[in-house]
């Protein structure tokens, strides 16, 4: 069992990586390393993109302060740090990644993926990627860093209070990380390219195909804004909408948004 598991998850080397990549892209590899997105922001500010991708993230982090948890070499963990002119409206943008993740991993045979609203993948009700977003305002740009991390194949003892899956549980696929990491900074960067140009327009029909909360009864826990009701899906600029009986509320952040 452990031969096949090594075979069909081959250890990435991410050495190699910038090779696969576009030349005016910035690549920084580590075997280890605190946090991807934190090393990309202490970076002095360029226009040039820059990708840091690491075989284990000690101190990773989920929206809202909350912890990413991995295992090394168990993940895919990588964060992209791209430029966009000041006056652009990034407000689905963190859908848009999404999308690029589960395009590419219909590419490995892998259908039936969901989004959850705005930065979760989901397959069968169980999480198996996150993404985090964060930007600042650098003159005439905002510079904006995107963190990704993918389970690939987990220790099945693992331990975490959300329901989680990785690939190796989905496909028999063969997965080479280097390879799917290539793979998703290119589409990414593709679909940024796409959505600089359309905004999230160009992508309101690919993602209702996989919205995960369409049709699900939520509930939203600040005291100043206390509500439940039906998610109606997202309008054209990726704000979810939800049915309430006061009428359609949009929402901008998922942090006091809950599944009932």
């Amino acid at each position: 069992m452990v031969v096949i598991s090594v075979t069909r998850y081959v250890m990435a080397h991410y050495s190699d990586l910038a090779s696969y990549l576009s030349d005016d892209i910035e690549c920084f590899a580590f075997d280890s390393i605190s946090n991807t997105n934190d090393y990309l922001a202490q970076l002095a500010f360029c226009t040039k993109t820059q990708v840091c991708i690491t075989s284990e993230q000690t101190c990773g982090k989920g929206q809202y302060d909350r912890k990413w948890l991995s295992q090394k070499d168990t993940s895919i963990i990588l964060s992209i740090r791209h430029v966009f002119p000041s006056n652009t409206p990034l407000s689905g943008l963190s859908l848009v990644a999404g999308l690029a993740l589960v395009d590419v991993l219909e590419q490995y045979g892998i259908s039936d993926l969901q989004l959850k609203w705005p930065n979760d993948v989901y397959f069968e009700d169980r999480k198996l990627a996150g993404i985090l977003i964060e930007n600042s305002l650098q003159g005439d740009y905002q510079s904006v860093i995107i963190g990704l991390g993918l389970n690939v194949d987990f220790n099945q003892n693992f331990q975490c209070e959300t329901p989680w899956i990785d690939l190796k549980q989905i496909t028999s696929t063969p997965i080479n990380k280097l390879n799917l990491s290539k793979n998703l900074i290119n589409k990414i960067l593709k679909y940024f390219d796409i959505f600089k140009s359309n905004g999230f327009d160009e992508f309101y029909a690919k993602w209702a195909k996989v919205d995960y909360l369409l049709g699900k009864q939520v509930k939203h826990t600040n005291k100043a804004q206390l509500f439940s009701g039906t998610c109606l899906g997202v309008n054209r600029q990726g704000v979810l909408l939800v049915e309430t009986q006061c009428g359609i509320k949009p929402i901008y952040s998922s942090e006091f948004l809950h599944l009932c």
